[in-house]
């Protein structure tokens, strides 16, 4: 192992800074792009094309990196929220473009240069996010929440006071703490699959009536002697007026937070979120994405270049609990949504009762397999939006999009990677990207949303 001066030139999607050296990829954790740097670095062994530098020395700092840190990402360890949080703001918008951009030059796609990301507002920079997931630990009887570090189950209790969730959070995952003091449970082991509390999930909704809070503790095993014991852990919170308590039961073991069982503890199980001008009953286990203000643009960017008109069908893929379906609808003659979540396709529909939307109809069932049966029934749609999982697209839709008479389709995608892939495919089909834009719902994370717009 020799020490090598370094100079870093991108980022990997763990934070770490990544260098090139004598031939081979150097990752360099907390180092940002711009950063000189001095570390120990040890030559890969044969076969192996990267390395990880040690004892890092930061000679020359980037003109992006940010003098005042979170708190959470100096502890020890480091909380895993905000790879990017090191960086200016401006750095960061730079970085997000490029990972649009290098996607889609990998893939070989041809496209218009991207429109500028949309970005947030200052203000929204901070106290953006309507929804946080918490992890339980205990100490001679002093119960601790935070979020994990990067890449491990090592919980970080400075991240309790993360600034970009919403005010009441960090508060009610402390009160949580407190009153669980005061109880016999304990908190969830991973390794020995012992214990009661997994998690808090707290969920906040927006609307013209105001703002409304909902608090769920996801416990392993719902037995009567537990339920008793959250039923006063929720007693103490009354102070904190939330709208509704509730506890979801996650028995099996693994990294998924929410089970399928949830009962009330207190208030109401579900919050209001308001988009545009419809209304959407948000519960602990519904899909919405994060960012309150930035999803209202997202919408609103691929509503307006999907140009929906009045005598037209709208046909809305992965669709979710049906945000952007009824957003269409208001617009369309008819509107169809698919999903294969079956619990979100029930929502969907309650959703369209809820806002007195009766030209929509949603179908649960994977796009390859329903929308097939869907054409054979008659459907032709006009225009669609596709919003895919991280994923991205199966490999047969592409080909059924093509098969449908739509005159244009708008792509959203929470991948660059995925959406370029799929890209590929489509332009190879005839389809051609007219206009092409990213947007930012989670500053400090190494995450960015495409929309594209498809046209014959």
């Amino acid at each position: 192992m020799s020490e090598t001066l370094l100079t870093v030139t991108g980022i990997a999607s763990s934070g770490a800074g990544i260098a090139e050296h004598q031939g081979f990829r150097v990752f360099v954790p907390g180092a940002l792009p711009g950063d000189t740097v001095r570390a120990d670095v040890e030559p890969p062994r044969k076969g192996v094309r990267s390395a990880v530098a040690q004892n890092i020395v930061v000679e020359k700092p980037s003109a992006v990196r940010e003098s005042h840190p979170c708190p959470a990402l100096d502890a020890r360890p480091a909380c895993g929220g905000c790879p990017l949080g090191r960086i200016s703001y401006n750095g960061q918008v730079s970085l997000k473009e490029a990972l649009l951009t290098d996607a889609l030059t990998e893939a070989g796609v041809k496209a218009p240069t991207p429109l500028p990301l949309i970005r947030p507002t200052d203000e929204e920079l901070t106290g953006f996010r309507n929804k946080a997931v918490f992890y339980p630990q205990a100490c001679n009887g002093r119960w601790t929440f935070g979020m994990f570090a990067q890449g491990s189950h090592d919980l970080v209790p400075e991240s309790i006071a993360c600034a970009q969730l919403a005010g009441w959070m960090p508060e009610a995952a402390r009160r949580t703490a407190e009153a669980l003091e005061t109880t016999n449970l304990h908190p969830y082991d991973e390794k020995t699959l012992t214990g009661d509390v997994r998690a808090l999930v707290m969920r906040e909704g927006k609307s013209e009536a105001g703002v409304e809070s909902l608090l769920t503790i996801v416990v392993r095993k719902l037995t009567d002697s537990v339920f008793a014991e959250l039923k006063r852990v929720a007693d103490k919170l009354s102070e904190l007026s939330l709208t509704g308590i509730c506890v979801n039961v996650q028995g099996n073991p693994g990294n998924a937070v929410l089970g399928y069982e949830t009962t009330l503890l207190a208030g109401r199980p579900a919050v209001t979120a308001q988009i545009g001008s419809l209304k959407f009953s948000v519960r602990s286990e519904t899909f919405l994405q994060v960012n309150t203000p930035q999803t209202a643009r997202l919408y609103d960017t691929a509503l307006q270049w999907a140009d929906i008109r009045a005598n037209e069908t709208f046909l809305d893929l992965y669709c979710g609990v049906g945000t952007m379906t009824l957003l269409g609808a208001l617009k369309a003659h008819s509107a169809v949504g698919v999903d294969i979540v079956e619990p979100s396709i029930e929502r969907a529909r309650q959703n369209a009762r809820d806002n007195g939307i009766e030209n929509a109809l949603f179908h649960a069932g994977s796009v390859e397999k329903v929308l097939p049966s869907l054409m054979k029934e008659g459907l032709k749609p006009d225009v669609a939006i596709v919003d895919p999982a991280f994923k991205g697209m199966e490999a047969s839709v592409p080909s059924l999009l093509t098969t449908l008479p739509l005159t244009r389709f708008v792509y959203v995608s929470c991948s660059p990677v995925s959406f370029a892939r799929d890209a590929k495919r489509l332009t190879d089909l005839g389809w051609t990207i007219e206009k092409i834009s990213t947007v930012d719902l989670f500053p400090g994370a190494l995450h960015v949303e495409t929309v594209a717009k498809f046209v014959r």
